[in-house]
């Protein structure tokens, strides 16, 4: 009798990643005019204003495969890339699309609170035209991949990362280098609540990949027996 160590091969992120780059195409490629454009983020998109009044929830996991931006994707896919494959591999797949697609609803909750607290007066039912900047929608894969690096933070404290200081290239553990990319962006969202990046979106997606793997703290890499 032996034990051989067999690790789940991390599939999906690669699915989550091909799928994304697939509608980043098909974007890129059909929507040629901004109209277009527009209509179909308003469709896709989460639209806090819409979705507070019961409209279009399943935009809360469409919103996550949409990006416009080369950049927007480009970052996206390779965080993804750079912490989903150990934390699918240490889940399991199943448990993995459970913290994923968990995140990136939970990004958009926060991202939706925040529009309610500082958007209630302007955005009213009430007020019409609707101003413009109430249906303006959160787009893209940055929530869930925050509850990834959540995940990972859990499973990986200590492993090495590379990450970048004033641009000088720095290796330190995960915690550190995690905590101060959350420190970043708890920042901006105190500070900056108009931005067009959704930071309450990361810091809620960030919260939830860390609560929901915490339970999982302990699953170790699996050993097959034979004998």
């Amino acid at each position: 009798m032996y034990e051989e160590y067999s690790p789940h091969r991390p599939r999906l992120v690669y699915v989550i990643i091909v799928a994304n780059i697939v509608v980043w195409l098909f974007i890129n490629i059909v929507f040629t005019n901004q109209v277009a454009l527009n209509r179909f983020l308003l469709s896709f998109g989460a639209v806090p204003f819409f979705i507070l009044n019961g409209q279009n929830l399943l935009s809360l996991i469409s919103y996550m495969f949409i990006h416009v931006d080369f950049l927007h994707i480009f970052l996206n896919m390779y965080a993804l890339f750079l912490f989903g494959r150990d934390v699918e591999e240490r889940l399991g797949s199943a448990l993995f699309l459970v913290v994923y697609f968990l995140s990136g609803v939970v990004a958009a909750v926060f991202h939706m609170i925040y529009y309610a607290v500082f958007m209630s007066l302007e955005c009213s039912p009430f007020v019409r035209p609707l101003p413009a900047v109430c249906v303006v929608p959160a787009i893209g894969a940055s929530g869930a991949i925050f509850g990834i690096m959540g995940s990972y933070l859990v499973f990986f404290p200590r492993r090495p990362l590379a990450a970048f200081l004033y641009l000088i290239p720095i290796i330190a553990p995960a915690y550190i280098v995690i905590a101060f990319i959350i420190l970043i962006q708890t920042f901006f969202m105190l500070t900056m609540p108009f931005s067009t990046i959704a930071y309450t979106a990361h810091v809620g997606g960030f919260i939830a990949g860390l609560l929901t793997s915490l339970p999982f703290r302990n699953r170790g890499p699996r050993w097959t027996i034979y004998g």
